[in-house]
């Protein structure tokens, strides 16, 4: 019985040494960001929280390349204005929640990310990702396209929007 004990006390030392903690397997998921699923009504909601600003919503996806490149200029360009009347909000269309959750994390991305639900994308039209959509001040749609779009062409619709 006390070989054991000692046995067991052994064993706890050692997982305590090396830091194994055989109960938390989803540690690497506790600082990943929450992204709240939004359907139409949550969607207008968000829209009227940032009226008086240029709004750039972006349809994407994690496993999507031109998502991929545009999302580094995007955070960069909102650094830049999110002080100047410009929000970017993003809704990503993963199936997977947990890849959408990584996309966010990797990308460092420092503005507005929801979850959308499919009610969402099929009132905006998304048929294709990247899908953005720009509202003016006013929160009046002024123009939606497919692709990826550059921090330049960010820029100057903001300076256009903004006036």
């Amino acid at each position: 019985m006390k070989r054991v004990i000692l046995l067991f006390l052994g064993m706890l030392l050692i997982f305590n040494l090396i830091g194994c903690n055989p109960f938390d397997s989803n540690s690497n998921n506790a600082n990943l960001p929450e992204l709240k699923d939004v359907g139409i009504a949550e969607f207008d909601q968000i829209l009227q929280e940032h009226k008086g600003k240029v709004i750039l919503v972006n349809f994407f996806a994690s496993w999507c390349p031109p998502c991929k490149a545009e999302t580094p200029e995007f955070v960069e360009t909102y650094n830049k204005l999110k002080d100047k009347n410009f929000v970017i909000i993003g809704f990503s269309i993963d199936d997977d929640i947990q890849k959408a959750r990584q996309f966010v994390a990797d990308y460092k991305i420092t503005y507005p990310v929801y979850h959308a639900k499919r009610e969402l994308e099929q009132k905006m039209g998304v048929s294709s990702i990247p899908t953005n959509i720009f509202y003016d001040k006013n929160g009046n749609l002024h123009q939606a396209m497919v692709g990826a779009i550059t921090a330049d062409f960010l820029i100057k619709t903001h300076e256009t929007l903004n006036k």
